[in-house]
């Protein structure tokens, strides 16, 4: 079945058989016997280096407990490109991150009124 449907699109459209993929919009995808894993590990160190936090510790938990942000913020203001850079970086990386759903949420929260506290709950 799968050479019938291989053969009906490379007849109908321009295209080409490049094998099993390995690497396909910043994800990796890993074949074992155990079934099919996908991870962004490469992006992930992308984003670190992006954001200049390659040399950060790692923490167990993706939000500081008792976090709280409001719209006043402490701190000076940030630049909200740098920001929204970073909040969509990390929006990618929950399809394959799903304990870091609910920290990319709060922090989404804030792309209007953005200082030091915001970006700060982001890294």
């Amino acid at each position: 079945m799968f050479v019938e449907f291989r053969e009906a699109m490379t007849s109908n459209f321009d295209m080409t058989d490049m094998g099993l993929v390995s690497y396909f919009l910043e994800l990796e995808v890993m074949k074992t016997d155990e079934g099919i894993f996908i991870s962004h590990k490469k992006y992930e160190s992308n984003i670190l280096k992006r954001f200049k936090m390659e040399s950060c510790n790692p923490i167990k938990t993706p939000v500081q407990e008792r976090l709280h942000l409001d719209t006043n913020g402490n701190g000076e203001f940030v630049d909200p490109t740098y920001f929204r850079s970073l909040v969509g970086s990390l929006l990618y990386l929950t399809s394959t991150r799903p304990d870091i759903i609910f920290g990319v949420g709060i922090i989404s929260q804030f792309m209007e009124t953005l200082n030091q506290s915001h970006l700060q709950a982001a890294k």
